[in-house]
């Protein structure tokens, strides 16, 4: 299914474009945005925070998705195909996302939900740290989209680790 070596790139260019797209995105969440959280009038702040997390979630989801999916693609070419050199970068890829999604799952999102309710700035803090946390995680998932893209371009022939 994702033998040819132009399918194996296009998934590569695919998950590099999306991952790289997130890791820019969170970033300029937590060093921006985030950071101008406390600086909202009290008043105001449940109204920033609703729009917030709305916009933001409909900014994510296409590139999430795409990046989802390619890491499920390369993950499936390295360990079920042909590209058994894509395993390291894609195991700890994969770690990564897992540590991604349990973060968002676990603090962002319940953090976000009590911020609906008014600034607090236990939970914030809370957010600030799970946050940087995530931040690196995804930056982590950048390097091996680097890693998968460099290795699928430098060795366009299929191979297989030695047994």
């Amino acid at each position: 299914m994702f033998e040819s070596p132009r399918v194996q790139r296009s998934l590569a260019i695919a998950h590099f474009a999306s991952t790289w797209f997130l890791v820019g995105l969170i970033w300029t969440i937590h060093f921006i945005h985030y950071a101008l959280f406390p600086k909202v009038g009290s008043t105001e702040f449940v109204a920033y925070e609703n729009a917030h997390v709305d916009r933001i979630g409909s900014l994510l989801l296409l590139p999430w998705l795409t990046e989802g999916v390619t890491l499920l693609a390369l993950l499936v070419l390295a360990f079920l195909g042909s590209r058994s050199d894509l395993r390291a970068p894609m195991t700890i890829n994969a770690a990564a996302m897992g540590i991604v999604l349990a973060i968002s799952g676990f603090w962002s999102a319940p953090a976000h939900g009590d911020l609906m309710k008014g600034f607090d700035q236990g939970v914030f803090d809370r957010l600030m740290v799970a946050d940087l946390v995530r931040t690196f995680a995804w930056t982590v998932c950048g390097i091996t989209a680097v890693w998968v893209l460099a290795r699928l371009w430098s060795a366009p022939e299929q191979r297989k680790a030695p047994a």
